[in-house]
């Protein structure tokens, strides 16, 4: 995955489309839609390639392809964020436009027995696919960390993409483990993004375990007992990481 790792300083959203990707970038955005790499092996997902008139966009602009998640449960869908996110990040590499959408949903014909989680939208764009990493507005780290001596790791981590840019993470720990955190948010805040901050969760885990392979780190996803509670937030899970 540590090939993906240049691509989290530059992706943009991409919202304006020229036309569709050429049915060799289809090939291999499906072929690599078969080996992108799970957080957690033991929860089913299922991924869908659709066309334009397959989705149900709503109050948002058309695309002309997307990627539909299907899961269930709270760690599905981090699962399905930490999936996803490994895909954004390769169809930016390939210089097309992606863009997580949460309102549009797949129309009636397209099944699956799993829940519906969300849509990635891309094609060729009609804006630039990229920025500087100067364009990036995002917390300091200081805001979603307190580890020492891990910020050229986390700085990855603290660019990822996230509802309304809500960036709901929280990341304690140092010493071989990370432990990551979810922001328990207001009421109007849970109504407005809050069905969104699981698979904010994994895209944000998808961004660590990249960077922690860069940096020349393996590493290992669990979900521990008996982790330090924090003030407001959750517990997601933990990266154990050596050299």
């Amino acid at each position: 995955m540590k090939e993906l790792y240049p691509f989290i300083f530059r992706r943009k959203s991409t919202r304006k489309y020229r036309g569709p990707a050429s049915e060799d970038e289809l090939r291999e955005i499906e072929d690599r839609l078969e080996k992108i790499e799970p957080l957690l092996e033991d929860f089913d997902t299922e991924f869908m390639l659709l066309e334009r008139d397959d989705v149900r966009t709503r109050m948002q602009r058309p695309a002309p392809h997307y990627i539909a998640a299907f899961s269930d449960g709270y760690v599905g869908k981090v699962n399905v964020g930490f999936m996803l996110q490994q895909m954004d990040l390769r169809i930016s590499g390939m210089g097309l436009g992606s863009c997580w959408q949460g309102i549009p949903k797949p129309r009636g014909h397209v099944k699956s027995e799993l829940d519906f989680v969300i849509l990635l939208a891309f094609g060729a764009a009609a804006e630039p696919v990229h920025r500087e990493h100067s364009e990036f507005r995002r917390k300091p780290l200081s805001k979603i960390t307190d580890i020492e001596g891990l910020d050229d790791v986390l700085e990855a981590v603290r660019l990822a993409p996230s509802a309304v840019n809500n960036q709901p993470w929280y990341f304690t720990g140092g010493n071989g483990k990370i432990h990551a955190y979810c922001q328990v948010q207001s009421p109007l805040k849970r109504r407005l993004v809050g069905r969104w901050n699981p698979i904010d969760m994994g895209i944000a885990l998808a961004h660590l375990r990249i960077s922690l392979e860069y940096h020349g780190y393996r590493s290992e996803f669990r979900i521990l007992d008996g982790v330090d509670e924090l003030k407001n937030y959750t517990y997601t899970g933990t990266f154990i990481y050596g050299e």
